[in-house]
């Protein structure tokens, strides 16, 4: 069974709250106030997850721990989502790795966080909502479940994801064990099938890589040869996009389940809809060995 403990993350002249559930040998670190993101999965001392440095410390989004993507995934196309014909200014991945999530409960069996509207929120997404942030760990899995609530008058449009970071010792020594129906890297028109085998390797003449993947089946694995760390992302219904990235002057790879695209939001069909009143959870777990 876990225990929780508070700390505090100090680095570069900024100071945060940190809270930690422990099992065993394995840890899990959440930063509220940094978007209410997992910071650290380690496994004797070892650590899985990758933060990028001095941006975690910034005010810039965090390209690093596990961030919570709402109410998009990617951006919208002419960077606005378009709700009764008005053009509404959104970033990359919406605003929920961005803002302070508030605490709910930090107790041995579970870290729950929460994020309600406010006047950044509402000048970019004109809607009420409660989101709910749930961090539980059994030894090797720590589980994150995303609650989305509709607390207002009309329906709420969105769509969800994650975009965690592992740490890897070179993306030249990772190989992956993952199934789906299409994989490309890029979203835009008819989507190729997928390989038997999906690899993500450096492009020449850009920055980074990435996969765009369909009908992603559960769980999607990756393997170090070089560290001998094993990642599984497992993930339920509510997902079905899965997205490896990766910069070539960076050691991570990203495993990120979605359930929607840059601009899903603008395209009806294609994003999750909750009428007033309504909720809906969405489950993902990481296994480390």
């Amino acid at each position: 069974m876990s225990t929780v403990s508070n700390g505090t993350y100090e680095k570069y002249g900024v100071s945060y709250k940190t809270i930690t559930l422990t099992d065993g040998a394995y840890a899990l670190t959440v930063t509220p106030e940094k978007g209410g993101m997992a910071t650290s999965f380690t496994r004797n001392g070892e650590e899985y997850l990758w933060l990028r440095d001095k941006n975690f410390e910034s005010t810039d989004r965090p390209r690093c721990g596990v961030p919570i993507l709402f109410p998009s995934c990617g951006k919208p196309d002419g960077g606005v989502h378009l709700f009764d014909g008005t053009p509404y200014p959104m970033e990359v991945h919406g605003f929920a790795d961005l803002l302070p999530w508030q605490v709910k409960t930090a107790a041995d069996d579970v870290i729950e966080l929460t994020l309600a509207p406010n006047g950044l929120t509402k000048f970019v997404y004109p809607f009420d909502f409660l989101l709910t942030m749930r961090y539980t760990l059994a030894g090797a899995r720590a589980e994150l479940a995303l609650t989305v609530e509709n607390t207002g008058a009309k329906p709420l449009p969105f769509s969800v994801g994650f975009h965690p970071y592992f740490g890897v010792s070179a993306v030249e020594n990772v190989t992956f064990d993952i199934k789906a129906a299409t994989c490309s890297d890029n979203a835009k028109g008819e989507q190729p099938a997928a390989p038997a085998q999906i690899t993500l390797t450096k492009k020449p003449g850009s920055a980074d890589s990435i996969r765009l993947m369909t009908g992603v089946e559960s769980p999607m694995v990756f393997r170090d040869a070089v560290s001998g760390h094993t990642v599984t992302v497992d993930f339920g219904d509510g997902f079905g996009n899965g997205v490896l990235w990766q910069q070539d002057v960076e050691s991570f790879v990203c495993m990120e389940p979605w359930n929607g695209w840059a601009n899903s939001v603008n395209e009806p069909g294609k994003h999750e809809e909750l009428a007033p009143g309504a909720s809906k959870t969405y489950t993902w777990g990481i296994t480390i060995d």
